[in-house]
Protein backbone atom coordinates (compact mmCIF):
# COMPACT_ATOMS: atom_id res chain seq x y z
CA UNK A 1 0.00 0.00 0.00
CA UNK A 2 1.31 3.33 -0.44
CA UNK A 3 1.42 5.91 1.82
CA UNK A 4 1.31 9.58 2.03
CA UNK A 5 4.40 10.89 3.22
CA UNK A 6 2.56 14.20 4.78
CA UNK A 7 0.82 11.42 7.02
CA UNK A 8 3.83 10.25 8.80
CA UNK A 9 3.98 11.65 12.62
CA UNK A 10 6.47 14.37 12.83
CA UNK A 11 8.80 12.44 15.10
CA UNK A 12 9.03 9.68 12.56
CA UNK A 13 10.35 12.51 9.98
CA UNK A 14 12.55 13.88 12.30
CA UNK A 15 13.93 10.54 12.64
CA UNK A 16 14.40 9.97 9.47
CA UNK A 17 16.23 12.79 9.00
CA UNK A 18 18.61 11.34 12.08
CA UNK A 19 19.19 8.31 10.52
CA UNK A 20 20.20 10.15 6.93
CA UNK A 21 22.91 12.44 8.87
CA UNK A 22 24.13 9.38 10.30
CA UNK A 23 23.46 10.14 13.58
CA UNK A 24 22.28 7.33 16.47
CA UNK A 25 18.09 7.58 16.48
CA UNK A 26 16.65 7.34 20.19
CA UNK A 27 14.40 4.12 20.91
CA UNK A 28 10.92 4.08 21.35
CA UNK A 29 10.37 1.25 23.69
CA UNK A 30 6.10 0.69 23.55
CA UNK A 31 4.53 1.34 26.47
CA UNK A 32 3.15 -2.04 26.80
CA UNK A 33 6.38 -3.64 27.20
CA UNK A 34 7.40 -1.89 29.78
CA UNK A 35 4.43 -3.56 31.96
CA UNK A 36 5.90 -6.69 30.98
CA UNK A 37 7.80 -8.48 33.81
CA UNK A 38 11.20 -9.60 32.51
CA UNK A 39 11.82 -11.95 35.89
CA UNK A 40 10.12 -14.28 38.02
CA UNK A 41 10.05 -15.51 40.95
CA UNK A 42 11.68 -18.93 41.73
CA UNK A 43 12.62 -21.12 44.72
CA UNK A 44 13.77 -18.63 47.63
CA UNK A 45 17.45 -19.03 49.62
CA UNK A 46 17.04 -20.70 52.80
CA UNK A 47 19.74 -21.76 55.27
CA UNK A 48 20.13 -22.71 59.01
CA UNK A 49 20.78 -19.74 61.05
CA UNK A 50 20.24 -21.03 64.79
CA UNK A 51 17.85 -20.57 67.84
CA UNK A 52 15.45 -17.49 66.84
CA UNK A 53 17.40 -16.79 64.14
CA UNK A 54 16.84 -13.78 62.39
CA UNK A 55 17.88 -11.82 58.68
CA UNK A 56 19.86 -8.40 59.23
CA UNK A 57 20.74 -7.64 55.39
CA UNK A 58 22.10 -8.85 52.41
CA UNK A 59 25.12 -7.31 49.99
CA UNK A 60 26.81 -8.77 47.55
CA UNK A 61 30.75 -9.06 47.35
CA UNK A 62 33.05 -9.31 44.36
CA UNK A 63 33.04 -12.82 43.33
CA UNK A 64 29.05 -12.82 43.47
CA UNK A 65 28.49 -14.47 46.89
CA UNK A 66 25.86 -13.02 49.27
CA UNK A 67 26.71 -11.07 52.55
CA UNK A 68 24.43 -12.04 54.64
CA UNK A 69 24.00 -10.68 58.09
CA UNK A 70 22.74 -12.85 61.12
CA UNK A 71 21.67 -13.01 64.89
CA UNK A 72 20.71 -16.04 66.54
CA UNK A 73 20.05 -16.43 70.57
CA UNK A 74 23.28 -18.01 71.67
CA UNK A 75 23.60 -21.18 73.20
CA UNK A 76 20.16 -21.38 72.67
CA UNK A 77 18.45 -19.59 75.54
CA UNK A 78 15.29 -17.76 74.84
CA UNK A 79 16.06 -14.53 74.25
CA UNK A 80 13.03 -11.41 74.34
CA UNK A 81 12.54 -8.17 72.97
CA UNK A 82 12.91 -5.53 75.50
CA UNK A 83 10.04 -5.28 78.16
CA UNK A 84 7.92 -2.51 77.32
CA UNK A 85 6.49 -0.20 80.17
CA UNK A 86 3.12 0.97 80.17
CA UNK A 87 2.18 4.48 80.06
CA UNK A 88 1.12 6.15 83.23
CA UNK A 89 -2.75 6.25 84.06
CA UNK A 90 -4.45 8.28 82.28
CA UNK A 91 -2.21 8.96 79.26
CA UNK A 92 -1.53 7.29 76.07
CA UNK A 93 1.86 7.24 74.62
CA UNK A 94 2.58 6.50 70.57
CA UNK A 95 5.41 3.73 70.46
CA UNK A 96 6.45 5.77 67.17
CA UNK A 97 8.39 8.91 69.19
CA UNK A 98 11.72 8.71 70.04
CA UNK A 99 13.06 7.21 72.45
CA UNK A 100 16.44 9.11 73.21
CA UNK A 101 17.88 6.22 75.65
CA UNK A 102 17.22 3.23 72.87
CA UNK A 103 20.02 2.62 69.96
CA UNK A 104 18.29 5.05 66.86
CA UNK A 105 15.79 6.16 69.09
CA UNK A 106 13.49 3.46 68.45
CA UNK A 107 10.92 2.32 71.29
CA UNK A 108 11.56 -0.78 72.43
CA UNK A 109 7.67 -1.69 71.53
CA UNK A 110 9.03 -2.02 67.91
CA UNK A 111 12.55 -2.88 68.58
CA UNK A 112 13.65 -5.92 66.36
CA UNK A 113 16.69 -6.68 67.49
CA UNK A 114 16.80 -9.58 70.76
CA UNK A 115 18.81 -9.20 73.80
CA UNK A 116 20.97 -12.33 73.84
CA UNK A 117 21.83 -12.63 70.59
CA UNK A 118 25.07 -13.42 68.88
CA UNK A 119 25.44 -11.44 65.52
CA UNK A 120 27.63 -13.34 62.58
CA UNK A 121 27.98 -11.98 58.74
CA UNK A 122 27.66 -15.62 56.34
CA UNK A 123 29.09 -15.79 53.05
CA UNK A 124 26.15 -17.86 50.98
CA UNK A 125 26.87 -18.83 47.37
CA UNK A 126 24.13 -18.31 44.98
CA UNK A 127 22.79 -21.54 44.85
CA UNK A 128 22.42 -20.67 49.02
CA UNK A 129 25.48 -22.84 50.33
CA UNK A 130 27.20 -21.24 53.40
CA UNK A 131 30.56 -20.48 52.29
CA UNK A 132 31.89 -18.93 55.88
CA UNK A 133 30.90 -17.09 59.21
CA UNK A 134 32.62 -14.26 60.25
CA UNK A 135 31.77 -13.93 63.60
CA UNK A 136 31.11 -9.97 64.78
CA UNK A 137 33.13 -8.61 68.01
CA UNK A 138 33.50 -5.36 69.98
CA UNK A 139 29.43 -4.75 69.76
CA UNK A 140 29.60 -5.03 65.90
CA UNK A 141 26.40 -5.65 64.54
CA UNK A 142 25.67 -6.43 60.38
CA UNK A 143 22.91 -4.04 60.32
CA UNK A 144 24.38 -2.63 56.75
CA UNK A 145 26.81 -4.09 54.80
CA UNK A 146 28.63 -3.19 51.47
CA UNK A 147 31.50 -5.54 49.24
CA UNK A 148 33.62 -3.79 46.66
CA UNK A 149 35.22 -4.80 43.79
CA UNK A 150 38.52 -4.97 45.26
CA UNK A 151 36.85 -7.64 47.81
CA UNK A 152 37.01 -5.39 51.01
CA UNK A 153 33.39 -5.46 52.98
CA UNK A 154 32.11 -2.75 55.07
CA UNK A 155 29.88 -3.46 58.36
CA UNK A 156 28.34 -0.78 60.52
CA UNK A 157 25.37 -1.39 63.44
CA UNK A 158 25.51 -1.35 66.88
CA UNK A 159 27.57 2.09 66.90
CA UNK A 160 30.34 0.95 64.69
CA UNK A 161 31.72 0.86 61.82
CA UNK A 162 34.13 -1.76 60.63
CA UNK A 163 36.32 -2.48 57.72
CA UNK A 164 36.73 -6.28 57.09
CA UNK A 165 39.08 -7.85 54.04
CA UNK A 166 37.81 -10.24 51.35
CA UNK A 167 38.82 -13.64 53.98
CA UNK A 168 36.78 -11.96 57.11
CA UNK A 169 39.44 -10.39 58.99
CA UNK A 170 38.86 -7.47 60.41
CA UNK A 171 41.48 -4.54 59.38
CA UNK A 172 39.74 -1.57 61.49
CA UNK A 173 36.72 -0.56 63.62
CA UNK A 174 35.82 2.81 64.84
CA UNK A 175 32.75 4.20 66.95
CA UNK A 176 29.97 6.13 65.19
CA UNK A 177 28.57 7.02 68.27
CA UNK A 178 31.34 9.24 69.00
CA UNK A 179 30.88 10.71 65.71
CA UNK A 180 27.02 11.63 65.86
CA UNK A 181 26.90 12.12 69.32
CA UNK A 182 24.15 9.86 69.84
CA UNK A 183 23.10 6.26 69.58
CA UNK A 184 22.30 6.73 65.97
CA UNK A 185 21.22 3.48 63.86
CA UNK A 186 23.20 2.41 60.71
CA UNK A 187 20.62 3.09 58.19
CA UNK A 188 22.88 3.13 55.16
CA UNK A 189 26.00 2.06 53.92
CA UNK A 190 28.09 1.84 50.34
CA UNK A 191 31.48 2.87 49.02
CA UNK A 192 33.21 3.44 45.75
CA UNK A 193 37.26 3.49 44.83
CA UNK A 194 38.13 6.08 47.25
CA UNK A 195 35.43 6.73 49.76
CA UNK A 196 32.96 4.99 52.65
CA UNK A 197 29.50 6.70 52.45
CA UNK A 198 27.44 6.03 55.82
CA UNK A 199 23.79 6.41 56.98
CA UNK A 200 23.04 7.34 60.76
CA UNK A 201 19.31 7.81 61.26
CA UNK A 202 17.31 7.97 64.23
CA UNK A 203 13.44 7.56 64.36
CA UNK A 204 11.33 4.47 64.00
CA UNK A 205 8.19 6.18 61.77
CA UNK A 206 8.15 8.34 58.36
CA UNK A 207 9.54 11.01 60.89
CA UNK A 208 12.94 9.17 61.06
CA UNK A 209 15.96 11.50 59.64
CA UNK A 210 19.55 9.93 58.36
CA UNK A 211 22.63 11.97 58.37
CA UNK A 212 25.23 11.08 55.72
CA UNK A 213 29.04 11.05 56.62
CA UNK A 214 31.91 10.33 53.85
CA UNK A 215 34.96 8.75 55.08
CA UNK A 216 38.14 7.37 53.30
CA UNK A 217 38.56 3.44 52.94
CA UNK A 218 40.70 3.59 55.51
CA UNK A 219 37.94 4.74 57.68
CA UNK A 220 39.57 8.33 58.12
CA UNK A 221 38.77 11.85 57.56
CA UNK A 222 35.33 11.56 58.68
CA UNK A 223 32.79 14.35 57.43
CA UNK A 224 29.63 15.17 57.56
CA UNK A 225 27.92 16.07 53.57
CA UNK A 226 24.33 15.87 54.00
CA UNK A 227 22.15 16.06 56.76
CA UNK A 228 18.49 15.54 57.47
CA UNK A 229 17.04 12.97 55.21
CA UNK A 230 13.68 11.55 55.58
CA UNK A 231 13.78 7.20 55.62
CA UNK A 232 11.30 5.39 57.23
CA UNK A 233 12.21 3.44 60.47
CA UNK A 234 16.20 4.83 60.04
CA UNK A 235 16.30 2.64 56.80
CA UNK A 236 17.57 4.63 53.99
CA UNK A 237 19.41 3.28 50.98
CA UNK A 238 22.55 5.14 48.98
CA UNK A 239 24.74 4.45 45.65
CA UNK A 240 27.61 5.89 44.59
CA UNK A 241 27.99 6.14 40.81
CA UNK A 242 29.75 8.64 37.64
CA UNK A 243 30.40 11.32 40.22
CA UNK A 244 26.92 11.53 42.26
CA UNK A 245 25.70 10.13 45.39
CA UNK A 246 21.80 8.69 44.93
CA UNK A 247 20.01 8.64 47.94
CA UNK A 248 16.53 6.97 48.59
CA UNK A 249 14.38 9.23 50.07
CA UNK A 250 11.87 6.75 50.47
CA UNK A 251 9.47 8.78 53.06
CA UNK A 252 9.20 11.49 50.08
CA UNK A 253 8.84 8.75 47.32
CA UNK A 254 11.84 10.07 45.98
CA UNK A 255 15.20 9.65 44.67
CA UNK A 256 17.91 12.77 45.69
CA UNK A 257 20.98 13.00 43.71
CA UNK A 258 24.16 15.21 45.25
CA UNK A 259 27.62 15.67 44.27
CA UNK A 260 29.94 13.82 46.27
CA UNK A 261 30.73 16.84 48.79
CA UNK A 262 27.09 16.58 49.88
CA UNK A 263 25.75 19.55 46.59
CA UNK A 264 22.04 19.12 45.63
CA UNK A 265 22.17 17.99 42.20
CA UNK A 266 18.56 17.23 41.57
CA UNK A 267 15.88 14.81 42.34
CA UNK A 268 13.22 12.97 40.92
CA UNK A 269 10.38 10.31 41.63
CA UNK A 270 6.63 10.68 43.08
CA UNK A 271 4.48 9.03 45.06
CA UNK A 272 1.64 7.35 42.82
CA UNK A 273 -0.43 3.90 43.45
CA UNK A 274 -1.38 3.51 39.92
CA UNK A 275 1.77 4.43 37.36
CA UNK A 276 4.63 2.03 37.08
CA UNK A 277 6.98 4.88 36.70
CA UNK A 278 6.03 6.08 40.32
CA UNK A 279 6.39 4.45 44.16
CA UNK A 280 3.69 3.02 46.22
CA UNK A 281 2.81 2.29 49.81
CA UNK A 282 4.23 4.13 52.09
CA UNK A 283 7.81 4.47 51.91
CA UNK A 284 9.76 3.99 48.71
CA UNK A 285 11.95 3.29 46.70
CA UNK A 286 12.71 1.80 50.09
CA UNK A 287 16.24 -0.43 48.55
CA UNK A 288 17.87 -0.22 45.48
CA UNK A 289 20.86 -1.62 43.80
CA UNK A 290 23.03 -0.70 40.27
CA UNK A 291 22.98 -3.51 37.36
CA UNK A 292 24.88 -3.95 33.98
CA UNK A 293 24.86 -1.01 31.90
CA UNK A 294 24.32 1.81 34.84
CA UNK A 295 20.59 0.25 35.15
CA UNK A 296 19.06 1.23 38.69
CA UNK A 297 16.82 -1.41 40.41
CA UNK A 298 14.57 -0.44 42.87
CA UNK A 299 12.50 -2.20 45.20
CA UNK A 300 9.12 -1.38 47.18
CA UNK A 301 8.30 -2.35 50.22
CA UNK A 302 4.78 -3.63 51.00
CA UNK A 303 4.10 -4.11 47.29
CA UNK A 304 7.56 -6.64 46.99
CA UNK A 305 7.91 -4.54 43.33
CA UNK A 306 10.62 -4.48 41.51
CA UNK A 307 11.35 -2.09 38.59
CA UNK A 308 14.51 -0.29 36.87
CA UNK A 309 15.45 3.13 35.68
CA UNK A 310 18.11 5.20 33.98
CA UNK A 311 20.09 7.15 36.95
CA UNK A 312 17.96 10.09 35.70
CA UNK A 313 15.00 9.14 36.45
CA UNK A 314 13.87 7.38 33.36
CA UNK A 315 11.92 4.50 33.66
CA UNK A 316 13.19 1.44 32.08
CA UNK A 317 10.91 -1.15 32.95
CA UNK A 318 9.07 -3.54 35.19
CA UNK A 319 11.22 -6.25 36.38
CA UNK A 320 9.08 -8.43 38.57
CA UNK A 321 7.59 -9.11 41.61
CA UNK A 322 8.14 -10.70 45.25
CA UNK A 323 5.77 -11.95 47.72
CA UNK A 324 6.06 -9.41 50.73
CA UNK A 325 4.46 -8.45 53.76
CA UNK A 326 1.61 -5.60 53.22
CA UNK A 327 1.44 -3.35 56.18
CA UNK A 328 -0.36 0.00 56.89
CA UNK A 329 0.48 0.30 60.47
CA UNK A 330 3.36 1.72 62.63
CA UNK A 331 3.69 -1.96 63.95
CA UNK A 332 6.86 -4.12 64.60
CA UNK A 333 5.64 -5.66 61.13
CA UNK A 334 6.07 -2.55 59.45
CA UNK A 335 9.12 -1.20 60.51
CA UNK A 336 10.45 -4.88 59.51
CA UNK A 337 8.59 -4.83 56.54
CA UNK A 338 9.62 -1.78 55.44
CA UNK A 339 13.47 -2.69 54.59
CA UNK A 340 13.75 -5.02 51.61
CA UNK A 341 17.37 -5.21 50.92
CA UNK A 342 18.10 -6.55 47.44
CA UNK A 343 21.24 -7.27 45.10
CA UNK A 344 21.48 -7.37 41.51
CA UNK A 345 24.34 -10.03 40.14
CA UNK A 346 26.71 -9.45 37.39
CA UNK A 347 24.24 -9.92 34.48
CA UNK A 348 21.37 -9.04 35.90
CA UNK A 349 19.84 -12.69 35.17
CA UNK A 350 19.52 -12.97 39.23
CA UNK A 351 18.12 -10.44 41.48
CA UNK A 352 17.82 -11.27 45.69
CA UNK A 353 15.71 -9.53 47.61
CA UNK A 354 15.64 -9.90 51.31
CA UNK A 355 11.87 -11.19 53.07
CA UNK A 356 12.72 -9.81 56.79
CA UNK A 357 9.42 -11.68 57.93
CA UNK A 358 9.80 -14.80 56.38
CA UNK A 359 13.86 -14.95 57.36
CA UNK A 360 14.54 -16.40 53.59
CA UNK A 361 16.27 -14.27 50.45
CA UNK A 362 13.66 -14.83 48.02
CA UNK A 363 14.86 -14.81 44.16
CA UNK A 364 13.90 -13.46 41.15
CA UNK A 365 15.12 -14.98 37.58
CA UNK A 366 15.26 -13.47 34.38
CA UNK A 367 12.42 -14.97 31.90
CA UNK A 368 13.71 -16.75 28.68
Amino acid sequence: MKTNPSSFPRFALAWAALAMAGLSVPLRVPAASLETPTHKEIAPIRFSIGPEGLLKTIAMDAKGNLLVGVSWAEGGVSAHAPRVLAPPPGKRTDPRQNDPSARGGINPALAIDRAGHAYALKVVSSEGKILATWPMSGGLQPKMIFGCDDGTVYVAGGGQLAQFTAEGKLVRMLDTDKLSGQKAQAAGLCADATHVYLALGMGNSLRATEDFYRFKRDLSEPKLIVERQYGCCSHIDLRVAKGELLIAENSRHRVNRFDLDGKPLGTWGRRDRESLAGFAACCNPCNFDFGPGGVLYTCESGVGRVKKYAQDGTFLGLVGYVDTTKFDQGSQLAAQSCYIPMEVNHDASRIYVMDVRAHIIRVLAKQD
